[in-house]
């Protein structure tokens, strides 16, 4: 079993590393294509102006964030500065440069598929089927439940994982083998989700989404800042390494940045510009297609700024102290991270960061499922049975082949996104004069 593992997370690395450079300049130039069209021209042509409303903003952002805002936008990041690392880049922190960069086109994207789908009042399922094909469709759905109660999901298992037993080491000197993590950590955290997926409905997943991620995000910030004022003398020093690593740039197939491909790979993951999540919970609301956009583009830019700089400075200085070190395997490097977070904040701040991890990998997983019931067609016993099969998989793999899981990741995100991004780009070149206003009544003929 040891050498098929081995031999798959081989493959799943080579096959990561071939398609994501192939596929940046095609995410770039598709990207810079369709927000031009749709913003410059077609924007005006199929909707109209409507007043912004913090109601507007309550059940698409709950839904969006709820699937979003989870442990990832720590580990995510991390991985992405030890994968720059081992492909030769000493100073990693240019990462969050390049990934800062390339949001300067998925943001944007972000916007421009949410319009699109309220344009055409479809999700992002049913008009790759209209714009592309049918079978696509399908592909598209496959890969988007795998990618979230899947791969997602034992992302936020590995999170909850690594800071209950950092919590657990501090606090009383226990420590855990693998086996009792999956048993006494993974498994607890499965049964109360199926329990919740069996007792309530989704109305109840969206409205304890909301508390539950305010909470979060406000942990989270008070955190940074206790963080960031203990820390601020190293904030030149962070800056200055971000500008030399960007300056020198380690390059992949084509000559393209590690920098970048990395640093878009994780804003893919993390705020899902271009991956279809964003309109899919924006069709159901009943915004405006611009409010609905505006909503989406915020959030996005949210959850980038969160994900890119905080992380990066964290990880940045816990280097710079030797307390992280990026040729550890991934679960010691978020221990590591967390031990960084401890060294400044003290018991304090792994609190807080307690509460984040926790909150925002339950409300992702919560959201996984939500996602799940709204993309696919199956009826809620086969869902439920699919949804704790893939979570006991997904949470096996999290704590024994974590590296396998991330790079299934990354390959399921190329799959997702390439079908999403290019039934837009059909939409914007042969389909969206269908949908123009009628010049008599302002009305949308779709």
């Amino acid at each position: 079993m040891e050498v098929i593992l081995s031999q798959l997370n081989h493959i799943t690395v080579v096959i990561s590393n071939v398609i994501w450079p192939i596929f940046i300049p095609f995410l770039l130039l598709m990207g810079i294509y369709i927000c031009a069209q749709v913003i410059l021209n077609i924007r005006s042509l199929t909707t109209e102006k409507r007043e912004f409303s913090i109601m507007h903003l309550i059940p698409q952002a709950s839904v969006s964030l709820g699937a979003m805002m989870g442990t990832g936008i720590i580990i995510g990041f991390l991985s992405a500065l030890s994968n720059l690392y081992v492909g030769g880049q000493v100073y990693v922190e240019s990462v969050a440069l390049w990934a800062l960069i390339g949001s300067l086109v998925l943001i944007p994207i972000s916007y421009c598929e949410t319009l699109i789908a309220k344009i055409v009042n479809m999700d992002p399922r049913d008009y790759i089927e209209k714009f592309v094909s049918k079978g696509a469709a399908k592909i598209y759905v496959i890969a988007l439940i795998l990618l979230y109660v899947f791969a997602i999901g034992g992302v936020q298992f590995s999170g909850m994982d690594a800071i209950i037993i950092t919590s657990l080491d501090k606090i009383s000197g226990i420590k855990l083998t693998q086996m009792q993590q999956y048993l006494f950590v993974i498994i607890p955290i499965i049964f109360i989700l199926f329990v919740v997926v069996l007792k309530n409905r989704q109305d109840i997943f969206i409205k304890s989404m909301v508390s539950m991620i305010l909470v979060a995000a406000g942990a989270y910030f008070v955190f940074f800042g206790i963080f960031l004022i203990k820390t601020h003398t190293y904030v030149p020093a962070f800056i200055e390494r971000m500008l030399i690593g960007f300056k020198n740039p380690v390059s992949m197939l084509f000559g393209i940045p590690l920098g970048l491909i990395f640093g878009m790979q994780r804003v893919i993951q993390i705020a899902e510009p271009g991956l279809g999540t964003l309109p899919l919970a924006a069709v159901k609301t009943n915004s405006s297609p611009r409010v609905a956009a505006s909503i989406s583009a915020i959030m996005t830019t949210f959850l980038v700024v969160i994900s890119v700089l905080v992380t990066s400075y964290i990880a940045s200085y816990g280097v710079d102290q030797n307390i992280i070190s990026f040729t550890e395997n991934s679960a010691q490097r978020l221990v590591s991270y967390f031990e960084t977070v401890i060294s400044v904040t003290g018991i304090l701040g792994l609190a807080i960061l307690f509460i984040f991890i926790i909150l925002s990998g339950m409300t992702t997983l919560l959201g996984s499922y939500y996602l799940l019931s709204l993309s696919s067609k199956i009826n809620i016993k086969n869902r439920n049975i699919m949804y704790l099969s893939m979570l006991l998989i997904s949470g096996i793999l999290s704590i024994f082949k974590f590296e396998i899981l991330f790079n299934l990741l990354n390959i399921l995100l190329f799959v997702a996104t390439s079908l999403n991004i290019g039934a837009l780009a059909m939409f914007v070149e042969f389909e969206w004069s269908k949908y123009k206003l009628n010049k008599n009544n302002k009305k949308q003929v779709a």
